[in-house]
């Protein structure tokens, strides 16, 4: 996997606040109960055996609730700000909530982030891809920007909360900062300073090894701003480039030279 953060992936839901986006009382729904959509905002309660039942009430979150937001219930997708009680948390029926991608926490493992299903997986499932190294609450503005911190980060995905005033309106989310589910968060190429040495774990990708490592590939001689510059370095026989989490945050080039 080449180690550029790939752009986050946004899960769009819905945000909405005061009366309107589920018909008749809102207070009156609960946990279990059954929406049909009713407009491009809107939500009516229908029975659950009804043709047209396409989402459920997961839950309420707010002040005194299991959860403070409903980002944090499992399989959210869209909520509706009650003012008197809380946040009602709407999912889609049908829908298992327990290994949807908001259900993953620190340490554990989510599928394709690629894809369009992304799910949280067992680290032991064949389906699994990436290990969440951390799980930090974001707006959604440069959500990448979030994990810039998190030593082992290879990619990050989004799950983002959306207002109802359009996508470019900020939300409330999670970014995950991941890594491949197989590797060691300590050997990444953002942990590597100058003296250190690296090996080959495929065509673009390397991680830290000892410096005795029979397997070891390259020692690292200097970090420049640009690749061009390792022509000035000597005993440079090769660079390599990573870029941290993070728009704003510049790429380093490591100037690399024999381990042996």
């Amino acid at each position: 996997m080449r180690w550029v953060v790939a752009v986050s992936a946004l899960l769009l839901a819905l945000l909405t606040s005061g009366c309107g986006l589920i018909g008749g009382s809102a207070s009156a729904v609960q946990q279990g109960d059954c929406l049909k959509k009713a407009g491009d905002d809107g939500f009516d309660r229908v029975s659950c055996s009804s043709s047209d039942a396409g989402f459920v009430v997961l839950d309420r979150a707010g002040a005194g609730k299991q959860h403070d937001k409903c980002v944090d219930v499992a399989g959210t997708e869209y909520v509706y700000t009650d003012k008197d009680s809380g946040s009602i948390c709407v999912g889609i029926k049908g829908v298992d909530p327990a290994h949807a991608a908001n259900a993953a926490q620190k340490g554990d493992c989510l599928t394709d982030t690629g894809g369009n299903n992304v799910q949280e997986a067992a680290c032991t499932d064949r389906t699994a891809v990436y290990r969440v190294l951390d799980r930090i609450a974001t707006t959604g503005f440069m959500p990448d920007a979030d994990c810039k911190n998190v030593a082992g980060t290879q990619t990050t995905y989004s799950y983002i909360l959306k207002s109802k005033k359009g996508i470019n309106s900020l939300g409330t989310g999670v970014v995950f900062c991941l890594i491949a589910k197989d590797s060691d968060a300590t050997r990444t190429i953002d942990n590597a300073k100058v003296g250190d040495c690296l090996k080959k774990t495929g065509a673009n990708d390397v991680e830290i090894a000892s410096c005795t490592a029979p397997d070891a590939d390259y020692k690292i001689l200097s970090s420049v701003l640009d690749k061009s510059l390792c022509d000035t370095v000597s005993g440079s026989t090769a660079s390599y480039t990573y870029q941290r989490p993070g728009l704003l945050v510049l790429p380093t080039t490591f100037c690399l030279g024999a381990a042996h």
